[in-house]
């Protein structure tokens, strides 16, 4: 329990016994790390607000949030200092620094930032230092999120740096791996690496050569997933071996990244108020992507008039959405129908798109009569695009994921436990 303030993103075990929590003081501008006995009590605490002048830029991005520090490790026995190189001893903490794009090692002697490492860092995740059990001892992987790429190519990526030299020795980037926020990798003894994608939806193992040697796309976004050996812990180890069972994926799956099938972004869409339901609205009246559509995809979709707009002399709208698959001419009309004839004035339709499933399409949605004289009275609703294994999540909540740790869901969900906590009022 942190009394005037909260804990958030990490815990850790030391090896000492105790317990490392890092949290967020009431009224501080950045994070506070204590030590903790078994009995709850305080030894040791760092503020991150007296040390991290050396790591400043000239002006905060965010200052009333300088850290936002997001992953603790306590440095394991590594070949540095074995070399002499008191930086790195075992004991001391290595952090990321989420809003200054920038991880940082922490002498425990001294509280002072005694190594940093920012180049090319963006939003980045989970700094670990390999353990002398794992392959390339003493190096540190990182899961740089690349947040800034979300208008260009969109790609996270793994990287692993020598930090003596500060010099990138292994990148794992690939189209279809983009997370902005969130993630994390897990090295493993055989070399290869095991990653989290939250936001792209998977988890899935990787060679040193980018080899995709195992995936899993649950129903939901993983958080932090770990591959934990049969004999982690004596509980473990004294249970049957269990015999393996392999998990197979439907006939036809293959994985699609879910960025790749939002239909619009934020640029492209409005809110409006329609006979005093408000929407959020295509902002033209004719809107075409290109599209990767996933394994049982299907299309949500809305369409209607503004009846107070709408006078009723002029031509019913016709709304028209339809397909046409890349590399040839043939179009696919999905859906064609008219609103506003003595009916309802407003429809909402799921569309079947499997057919087309793991193939690049361009989707159109068109609307003959929306407007007249510049007043405009019939509108789609943002079409949302859902795979066979996901629920969805509306194009705003993507946008929000962008610019943040957790969805508004994942918000509320958090300020409910806290809640119950005692945590917050």
């Amino acid at each position: 329990n942190v009394p005037h303030g909260f804990p958030h993103h990490d815990v850790i075990r030391l090896k000492n016994g105790r317990t490392l929590v890092l949290a967020m003081e009431d009224g501080a501008k950045g994070d506070s790390l204590f030590e903790v006995t078994r009995k709850g009590h305080a030894v040791w605490a760092w503020r991150a607000a007296e040390h991290v002048d050396s790591i400043l830029p000239a002006k905060a991005a965010h200052p009333n949030d300088l850290t936002h520090i997001n992953s603790l490790q306590e440095l394991p026995e590594n070949p540095w200092f074995a070399a002499g190189d008191a930086r790195f001893r075992p004991g001391n903490l290595l952090l990321s620094a989420r809003n200054l794009n920038t991880i940082f090692i922490v002498d425990r002697q001294s509280g002072e930032i005694v190594w940093s490492y920012r180049e090319g860092l963006d939003r980045q995740h989970e700094a670990l230092m390999n353990g002398p059990s794992l392959p390339e001892p003493g190096k540190i992987q990182i899961f740089n999120n690349r947040q800034g790429s979300f208008s260009f190519d969109r790609q996270s990526e793994i990287l692993e740096i020598d930090p003596r030299a500060g010099k990138v020795t292994w990148r794992y980037r690939a189209p279809g791996f983009f997370t902005p926020t969130g993630g994390l990798q897990q090295l493993l003894p055989n070399g290869n690496a095991l990653i989290t994608s939250t936001r792209g939806g998977r988890v899935f193992e990787i060679t040193r050569t980018g080899e995709v040697a195992w995936e899993w796309a649950p129903p939901y976004e993983p958080v932090r997933a770990v591959r934990v050996a049969r004999d982690a812990c004596p509980q473990l180890a004294s249970l049957a071996w269990p015999t393996p069972k392999a998990v197979v994926p439907p006939a036809g799956y293959g994985y699609v990244d879910h960025d790749a099938y939002r239909f619009a972004r934020k640029g492209a869409r409005q809110e409006v108020t329609i006979e005093g339901t408000p929407r959020t609205v295509l902002g033209e009246e004719s809107v075409c992507s290109d599209l990767v559509l996933p394994f049982g995809a299907r299309a949500e979709i809305g369409f209607g008039v503004d009846a107070a707009q709408w006078n009723g002399t002029e031509s019913p709208p016709v709304f028209t959405m339809h397909l046409t698959t890349a590399g040839t001419s043939k179009k696919t009309v999905l859906l064609r129908e008219s609103v506003g004839a003595g009916g309802e004035s407003w429809r909402r339709r799921t569309i079947p798109l499997g057919a087309f499933a793991l193939r690049p399409v361009r989707l159109c949605v068109e609307i003959e009569g929306a407007s007249a004289d510049g007043v405009r009275w019939a509108w789609w609703e943002q079409p949302s695009i859902h795979s066979a294994r996901d629920a969805g999540r509306t194009d705003e909540e993507e946008d929000e994921a962008v610019g943040g740790d957790l969805t508004p869901e994942e918000r509320k969900v958090q300020e409910e436990h806290l809640k119950s906590l005692g945590y917050v009022n």
